[in-house]
């Protein structure tokens, strides 16, 4: 098993209802989007939902598209690394994401450009500046409910 296939199911864990939570993934393109909302639309008032975007902005487009389908937000957390496939799911706020940072987040073994990732990595380990890196987060993810 690979583990991005491990990791596929993790975001049932932020749900208080695993078995009964639906989980939308909020696309790049309109249609993607359109498709996710005739989803939400089709809930029950009340129903907990999980909403995930990978990808630029990931975070701000969950928060719109919460706005926007009467989804009540409970929680939201930085995905990595991705919405998708989380092995790592960190509360967006300040404390938790500059702990990450100093703690957990490394450059991957082999990657291209690893001395350019780790410079960029000590930048964000000396300004510690949590917005920068929800910024660049590759993924959203918000807990909610159907209003």
């Amino acid at each position: 098993m690979l583990a991005n296939d491990r990791w596929r199911d993790n975001w049932r864990t932020l749900s208080s209802d695993p078995t009964g939570t639906t989980c939308v993934d909020i696309g790049l393109s309109r249609a993607a989007r359109a498709a996710a909302k005739r989803t939400v639309s089709g809930l029950r008032p009340g129903v907990p939902v999980v909403l995930r975007a990978s990808g630029p902005a990931a975070t701000t487009r969950c928060r719109r598209f919460a706005a926007a389908s009467g989804i009540e937000v409970e929680r939201e957390y930085l995905a990595f690394p991705s919405a998708a496939a989380p092995a790592y799911l960190v509360e967006d706020a300040p404390a938790p994401i500059r702990e990450f940072v100093r703690s957990v987040l490394v450059t991957p073994p082999g990657a291209p450009f690893s001395t350019a990732i780790e410079a960029c990595l000590g930048i964000l380990r000396v300004l510690k500046t949590w917005l920068l890196i929800r910024a660049f987060a590759p993924g959203g993810v918000i807990v909610g409910r159907r209003a």
